[in-house]
């Protein structure tokens, strides 16, 4: 009995893994890995280093995008305020050359006028609006003769501009001896 109970102790013992005799071997990969640690090293530094640039490049041509588009708003913005200002002076002049020949009563002449000027590039509509009636009483678009031309911004005494979908309109009074003659509207195109 003794001698079954020594041989059970012995397979039972035999059954348990021992720690030390069992410990794994590293694979061929593994053991090559292992052979080669600065090899890798170097190598999963450089992957890092790559990945870094890469992202640090897409951040910079991001940026680079929104200050182009900034800066270009920006000058389209600041030349489109030029060239309104340019044609509100352009009107100014013009509506002096139409009050001396509407004190003439020589329509004839301020139709040409207008027709001269439509063929300026950007220049879609030119009008002569009576102050009081505030019917259209001469117009390169002969449709727009007659009818009612109703913007309160005719009622002033300086020249001024208003967009409304890339139209650029300015409405600039024209001034008799004591009082307002009407105000002349030229719509402009912009670009």
């Amino acid at each position: 009995m003794k001698n079954e109970d020594l041989t059970k102790n012995e397979e039972l013992m035999n059954d348990q893994p021992d720690e030390t005799i069992t410990k794994k071997e590293p694979g061929k990969f593994g053991a090559f890995i292992l052979r080669h640690k600065m090899v890798f090293a170097l190598l999963l530094a450089l992957l890092v280093v790559f990945l870094w640039a890469f992202i640090k490049m897409n951040v910079m041509e991001n940026q680079f995008e929104k200050q182009k588009l900034e800066i270009q708003t920006t000058y389209e913005n600041r030349i489109d305020s030029l060239t309104a200002h340019q044609l509100v002076l352009t009107s100014k002049v013009f509506s002096w050359a139409i009050r001396s020949e509407l004190t003439r009563e020589n329509k004839e002449q301020v139709n040409q006028f207008f027709l001269s000027f439509i063929q300026e590039p950007g220049v879609t509509n030119v009008k002569f609006v009576d102050i009081n009636t505030s019917k259209v009483l001469l117009s390169t678009d002969k449709k727009d003769e007659g009818s009612v031309f109703t913007n309160p911004a005719m009622l002033t005494d300086n020249p001024i501009y208003q967009t409304k979908d890339s139209v650029l309109q300015i409405i600039c009074p024209v001034m008799g001896l004591n009082n307002k003659i009407g105000a002349l509207v030229i719509e402009y195109k912009m670009q």
